[in-house]
This record gives structure tokens, C-alpha cells and sequence, in this order.
């Protein structure tokens, strides 16, 4: 059985502008943590390139599921927003009442993993937690994709 999940490329940057200037912006010990920490335009090639390295990471995590990994695009609106599409083969006894959490794990990940290494560069103090938590975060996909749900014992009707 194979199975999909996407996310937008679109949010999830979006979000890692949001958590790096909260964050920034919540070091009051740090009057310039704001500044050095919260990403910027110019910034767009280093996230580029965390993006495409959480991709490689997400591969090797679910080495022998994918079936598919890649980008799509969509109409929303007048722009076309680009989606990250992963394809997964798992069991028949897959649970699909899974798959909700298995997008926001995955939305997480990489938010969670393109912050932590932007913090390797501007705030080492809280890279590892974000590392830690990207890691288990992906764990936690992985662990579902390869759950099997209990068989049912059929039931006849007379």
C-alpha cells in the first residue's frame, strides 16, 4: 500500500522565520540576538541548502519506503505554491488514522531541522535541542509508517 505525504515548502520556511526571530527576539540577556539569529532574505541560500540536506536525511531515515520524493506544485490562488511530496510503501495493516500526525511530524521535522542548523551558525546554545527534537521527530514518522494495526476478527451475519 503506498501512502502520501506533503507539506509546503512555503510554510514550513516561513515558520523557520518565525521560530528564529521568536527566538531571537526573546534573548533579553543578548541585545543583538534579534538581529543575529532571526533569518533575513539573504539568509534564503543557507535554508536552501538545510532544506535539501533535511530531504536527504528524511531518505535515509525511511531507507526502503520511499517510493517517490520529490517536489509538486499546486494552484493556491494566483501563484502556484510548490509542495514536498514523500511517498511512502508500507504494510496493508497500515493505519491510516495515522496519516494526520504523520503530515505535522513531518512539517515539524523540518522546521525543527533547518532551525537547528541555522543555530550551528547563530545560536549554539539551543542548536542540539533543536537537533534533538528534529531527530525524534523523525523517529516518530518512521515508527508510524511501519506500524501495523491489530487484524479484526471478521464477523458474519447469519
Amino acid at each position: 500500500m503506498e501512502i502520501t505525504l506533503t507539506i509546503s515548502k512555503g510554510a514550513v520556511m516561513r515558520e523557520v522565520g518565525i521560530t528564529t526571530a521568536y527566538t531571537g527576539g526573546k534573548m533579553d540577556s543578548d541585545a543583538k540576538a534579534y538581529q543575529r539569529i532571526s533569518t533575513v532574505d539573504e539568509d534564503e541560500s543557507h535554508l536552501e541548502r538545510f532544506w535539501e540536506e533535511s530531504r536527504a536525511d528524511l531518505s535515509q531515515e525511511l531507507i526502503g519506503l520511499v517510493a517517490y520524493e520529490g517536489g509538486s506544485s499546486r494552484a493556491e490562488g494566483p501563484v502556484p505554491q510548490a509542495d514536498y511530496e514523500v511517498r511512502l510503501e508500507v504494510s496493508k495493516s497500515f493505519d491510516e488514522a495515522l496519516l494526520p500526525s504523520m503530515r505535522q511530524s513531518l512539517f515539524s521535522f523540518f522546521v525543527h531541522n533547518i532551525a537547528a542548523k541555522w543555530y550551528v551558525y547563530t545560536n549554539k546554545g539551543e542548536a542540539g535541542e533543536y537537533a534533538d527534537k528534529a531527530s525524534t521527530l523523525l523517529e516518530d514518522i518512521h515508527r508510524k509508517a511501519v506500524y501495523k494495526k491489530r487484524p479484526t476478527r471478521p464477523t458474519y451475519n447469519d
